[in-house]
C-alpha cells in the first residue's frame, strides 16, 4: 500500500544527466528503498545541451517520468507551446497523486517562473511543498542570458516569500543552510542534505595503482572547475612521473570545449591526456573504478563555496584516493593526508603537489582511500540520505 508519493519536478535533464539528475535519481533510489513510497518525475523543458529528444517521457527503473513544454521556442507557437505546457503539468500532477496519501512535491531548483505555476496548482490540490536549492542563485554570472537573469530575478522574488507556498527547504551546504534561515526568517524549516552517492553503484577498490596510473576528471567543464588548472598540473608532473595518465570526461559548451582541446594539444603530456567525450552511465562508473585517483579540482570562486561539488561522493565511494579542493563545507567532512588531498582552490601548483604526494607514496595514498570510502558510508549515502529525506516529509505531515 502507497502512503506516501513523491513527485520531483524541475529543469534537468533525465533519465540521462549530470550533477542534477544524479542528485534527484539518488534521492529516488533512497525514497524507493521503502517499499510503501511511489515516485514520479515531471521534467520541466528539460532545456539543456545534451537533451535526448527521442527519450523525453517513459518510465526509468520502474519510475514513470514526463516532459513538458520541450517544443516551447520564441517563435509564432509560443502561446500554444505554452497552453500545452500549462495543461500536461495539470494532468500529470492530478494523475500521479495518490488519494488518500501523503503527496509531496520536491521541486530540484529554485521556484521561478518556469516552475511557480505547477507549484501553487500543487498545493491548491493538497501536495506539500518541499524546495531543493544546491547553489546561490543570486549569483548569476556577467555572460549570463537573457532568459538566465530573468529567472534569477524570479527566483530572488520567491526566496524572500517562500512562506507563503512552501513547506520546508532543502539544501546542500552550510552557506545555504545559513542563508535561508536568515532570508525565511524562521517561517520555514531549512534541512541540510548534502551530496549522494548509490554505493550500489560503485565498486569499491584498494587495489595497487595501474601503469600508467589512471588520473580521471568528470563534469561540466564549466569555468568554476578547474580543468585548465588540472592539466597545467598533470603537465608539469608528468615530467617526473612519466607513467601515468589523465581521463577526462563530461561535456561543457561548445566554446568551452574547444578551448580546452586546445590546451590539450598544446600540453608537453597531449599524448598521455585522453578526453573520453560524454559517457552513458555505466561506462562512467566502469571508468571511475578503474581510475586510481579521482580530482575534484575548484577556481578560487564565489560559486565553489557555496555549493557542493556532486562528484565528490562518487569519487570517495571507490575507496581510491581523491584530490579534492577545499572550499564550502569539504573541510568539514574530510582531513588533508587523513581521508583526502585536500588542495587550494585555484592552484596549480597544489594539484602538482597533491599528484606527486600520491605516485610517490601509492601505500599512503590507498590508506586516504580507504578512509575517503568510510566518509562516503557515514554522510552521503543515497538510502541514507532518502530517509532523511523521508524523515523531512513525516515532520511536516505531523506539523
Amino acid at each position: 500500500m502507497i502512503e506516501t508519493n513523491v513527485v520531483f519536478v524541475g529543469n534537468f535533464l533525465y533519465p540521462r544527466g549530470m550533477a542534477g539528475t544524479k542528485r534527484v535519481q539518488n534521492f529516488i533510489d533512497g525514497v524507493r528503498s521503502d517499499s510503501t513510497v511511489s515516485a514520479s518525475v515531471l521534467l520541466l523543458r528539460q532545456g539543456h545541451p545534451g537533451r535526448d529528444d527521442s527519450n523525453l517521457s517513459g518510465e526509468y527503473e520502474g519510475v514513470p517520468y514526463i516532459t513538458i513544454g520541450a517544443d516551447i521556442g520564441f517563435d509564432w507557437q509560443l502561446p500554444a507551446a505554452l497552453v500545452r505546457y500549462f495543461a500536461q503539468g495539470i494532468v500529470w500532477l492530478r494523475s500521479q497523486r495518490v488519494t488518500g496519501g501523503r503527496n509531496f512535491i520536491f521541486l530540484y531548483g529554485e521556484p521561478n517562473v518556469e516552475s511557480m505555476f505547477f507549484i501553487l496548482f500543487a498545493r491548491f490540490i493538497g501536495y506539500r511543498i518541499v524546495i531543493d536549492v544546491v547553489e546561490d542563485f543570486y549569483n548569476v554570472g556577467h555572460d549570463a542570458s537573457l532568459v538566465s537573469r530573468l529567472k534569477s530575478a524570479s527566483a530572488r522574488f520567491t526566496a524572500r516569500h517562500m512562506n507563503w507556498f512552501a513547506d520546508a527547504i532543502v539544501v546542500i551546504s552550510t552557506f545555504l543552510h545559513d542563508k535561508f534561515e536568515r532570508i525565511n526568517n524562521g517561517n520555514l524549516p531549512v534541512f541540510t542534505v548534502p551530496v549522494s552517492v548509490n554505493l550500489s553503484r560503485v565498486q569499491e577498490s584498494h587495489a595497487p595503482f595501474h601503469s600508467p596510473v589512471r588520473v580521471l576528471y568528470a563534469g561540466s567543464f564549466a569555468e568554476k572547475d578547474g580543468v585548465e588548472d588540472l592539466i597545467w598540473a598533470f603537465g608539469r608532473v608528468a615530467e617526473n612521473f612519466p607513467d601515468i595518465e589523465l581521463q577526462l570526461t563530461g561535456k561543457g559548451l561548445p566554446s568551452r570545449m574547444e578551448s580546452i582541446k586546445t590546451l590539450i594539444s598544446a600540453s608537453p603530456a597531449a599524448q598521455k591526456i585522453h578526453y573520453l567525450g560524454f559517457l552513458s552511465d555505466e561506462e562512467y562508473f566502469e571508468h571511475l573504478c578503474a581510475c586510481d585517483i579521482p580530482c575534484v579540482v575548484r577556481t578560487a570562486s564565489v560559486f565553489a563555496d557555496r555549493g557542493f561539488p556532486f562528484k565528490l561522493g562518487e569519487y570517495l565511494g571507490t575507496g581510491r584516493p581523491v584530490i579534492a579542493a577545499a572550499v564550502g563545507d569539504i573541510p568539514s567532512f574530510l582531513v588533508d593526508r587523513e581521508s583526502a588531498l585536500l588542495i587550494e582552490a585555484g592552484s596549480g601548483d597544489a594539484i602538482v603537489a597533491a599528484l606527486e604526494y600520491a605516485l610517490s607514496k601509492p601505500e599512503e595514498a590507498l590508506r586516504i582511500g580507504r578512509n575517503g570510502r568510510a566518509v562516503a558510508e557515514k554522510n552521503f549515502d543515497a538510502i541514507a540520505n532518502g530517509r532523511k529525506l523521508l524523515d523531512i516529509f513525516s515532520s511536516l505531515h505531523a506539523g
